[in-house]
């Protein structure tokens, strides 16, 4: 493990004096197969505060590659920040809680390394997307498992945030032609192993805001960025309104944006990033 993280970082090394902004790739961060990141460098000297960046696809499909979409890198990268996008466990390898630990592997690699690998995780923020939303919410809570890491912001693209709800919001939101029902297995179910409708206690062992919502008054949390489309067809904005509530009942800093017109994704969702870049930048980079 150390050898390839030392002959990754000499790779990455050579591809920062190559080109303004450096690509090293297939990282591992832990033991599983997919335990893998790709790192993003932007241009200049100096350790750069980094976002974590976690793929959605319903737990079982798609990869780290996610990240390219919407201009996300050449975003974050133009302002100063490095990006670790991260594989992680699909839930057709291993049930929940692989996927969490996934997260806290990451973290901790991250944390670990960060020195070597070019970045300042002092300053981290980490970003998901869909089922990685739900995964990026989960990493506000497993930075209170080690004093070493600290998640400094969480960005959450319309995240399925509370698993038992899920089929009951999208019956009583407001968007048109909404799927009230996936069939069962639904994505959910396949993740926790067992068919939620009948197992709503396992569900919400799973469900980052039930968690959030049992926390202590006194427990500090990172500001959350969360972004919904209306007419989101898969996980309800409902989802997000909820979550953003128990956040603010918690004393936590909290913005909702609404896509007007966004689905589960697609068009909109561009025009949000560099809103995504302005919550992240003062958070990240506070001295500039």
């Amino acid at each position: 493990m150390k050898r390839f993280i030392m002959t990754s970082i000499l790779a990455l090394g050579l591809a920062s004096s190559l080109s303004a902004q450096s690509v090293e790739r297939d990282l591992a961060y832990g033991p599983r197969d997919r335990n893998t990141l790709d790192l993003y460098l932007p241009a200049g000297e100096g350790a750069a505060p980094v976002v974590m960046f976690i793929h959605g696809g319903r737990w079982f499909r798609n990869d780290k590659s996610q990240i390219e979409l919407y201009g996300r890198i050449e975003a974050l990268t133009g302002a100063g920040i490095a990006v670790a996008s991260i594989n992680h466990t699909y839930s057709s390898e291993a049930l929940w809680p692989a996927q969490r630990e996934d997260v806290l592997a990451a973290l901790r690699f991250l944390t670990e390394n960060g020195t070597e690998l070019g970045i300042d995780t002092d300053h981290l923020a980490v970003w998901g997307q869909s089922s990685g939303a739900h995964l990026a919410l989960w990493s506000a809570l497993v930075d209170l498992e080690s004093d070493a890491i600290e998640v400094d912001a969480v960005v959450s693209w319309y995240a399925p945030s509370n698993l038992s709800q899920l089929t009951e919001d999208r019956a009583n939101d407001d968007v048109p032609g909404a799927n009230e029902r996936f069939p069962e297995p639904s994505p959910e179910s396949q993740l926790i192993g067992v068919p939620v409708p009948e197992n709503p206690e396992a569900a919400d062992a799973a469900s980052p805001e039930r968690a959030l919502a049992a926390l202590e008054k006194d427990v500090p949390l990172p500001p959350f960025f969360l972004v919904h489309g209306d007419a989101d067809q898969v996980v309800s904005p409902l989802q997000s309104v909820r979550l953003m509530e128990t956040l603010q009942a918690h004393g936590t800093d909290v913005s909702l944006r609404i896509v007007a017109g966004g689905g589960h994704g697609g068009d909109g969702f561009e025009a949000v990033v560099p809103e995504v870049v302005d919550f992240l930048r003062p958070i990240l980079i506070p001295d500039r």
